[in-house]
């Protein structure tokens, strides 16, 4: 392994911790705030992040309103409607299931959507290893999203559902992004997602007439939060695509399931089960196989 690789992985791993932990935070702000105050503040603080990425370090200074303007187009705002949808979702599953490791180990299932959708609307290939990859992972989640099985209505647990769109919908904004990737912008594609989201919440603040008054733990809680996930998580998982390939990078990124598991028992207190576990390690297994053959 050559030394640009190693920084590669470290970047990726550290953009991995940072999703992971970001899941953390958000639970425990949960316990201050509720579901609007939550969205409002978190998406609030992390505009105010994707702008300072804009600015500092992704232009280094040299940011254009009127360019950035221009790269919006309609599909990209179409991948961030799709994008900020499913993050909602996202995180409504946090504060539903117990655990958030287990939320994102689940949330493994949208590479394997992502395959799927590419043979279907991309007419991309499709071979033996994939379809391993595909079963494994498909196997894992399973193993993680039953509850049992005394009643249809009490077969996944509660969430789950909220997962499985909240993927569905990451993978389609994938597909999209993928074949109109030319004309899309990441960091202005981030920073619009994080709008809507934005606005969104301060339209059901509204509506619902929400207090915003939160205590400084609940503060301090969601702006490390959102700093984790929306400026380390982006900063450094694009500065491992400079070393190493974009394969490489998602498959480190969906091991954050193993960090969020054991952020959980650290700081909520919450031992993983052993069946979360081995379904967890199964369904990174799967992702590793579906990523491995799409280098390619």
């Amino acid at each position: 392994m050559t030394k640009k690789e190693i920084t590669g992985y470290i970047y990726a791993g550290i953009a991995s911790l940072a999703l992971a932990n970001s899941f953390i935070f958000s639970k425990l702000s949960f316990e201050y705030v509720n579901f609007y105050q939550f969205g409002f503040f978190w998406f609030l603080t992390g505009t105010l992040w994707n702008f300072i990425y804009l600015f500092v370090i992704r232009s280094r200074g040299k940011f254009s309103f009127r360019q950035s303007a221009k790269g919006i187009t309609k599909n990209l705002m179409l991948v961030a409607v799709l994008e900020a949808v499913a993050t909602g979702l996202f995180y409504y599953a946090i504060l539903i299931m117990e655990n958030p490791g287990v939320v994102s180990f689940i949330g493994n299932i949208g590479p394997v959507l992502v395959v799927i959708f590419g043979v279907i609307f991309l007419k991309e290939s499709f071979n033996g290893i994939q379809f391993i990859g595909i079963v494994l992972a498909l196997g894992g989640v399973s193993a993680l999203s039953i509850n049992g099985f005394n009643t249809v209505d009490d077969l996944f647990k509660p969430g789950t559902q909220y997962v499985f769109l909240a993927a569905f919908l990451f993978s389609i904004a994938t597909i999209v992004a993928r074949k109109k990737r030319k004309t899309i912008d990441a960091g202005v594609l981030s920073a619009v997602r994080a709008i809507i989201l934005l606005l969104a919440f301060v339209l059901l603040v509204i509506v619902k007439n929400i207090s915003l008054d939160i205590s400084v733990k609940a503060w301090i809680l969601l702006s490390l939060g959102a700093f984790l996930e929306v400026f380390i998580t982006i900063v450094f998982a694009y500065k491992s695509l400079q070393y190493i390939e974009a394969f490489k990078t998602s498959i480190i990124i969906s091991t954050k399931g193993i960090f969020a598991l054991i952020s959980a028992w650290i700081f909520l207190h919450l031992t993983p089960l052993h069946l979360e576990i081995i379904g967890g390690i199964i369904s990174i297994l799967g992702v590793v196989l579906v990523s491995i053959q799409k280098k390619k």
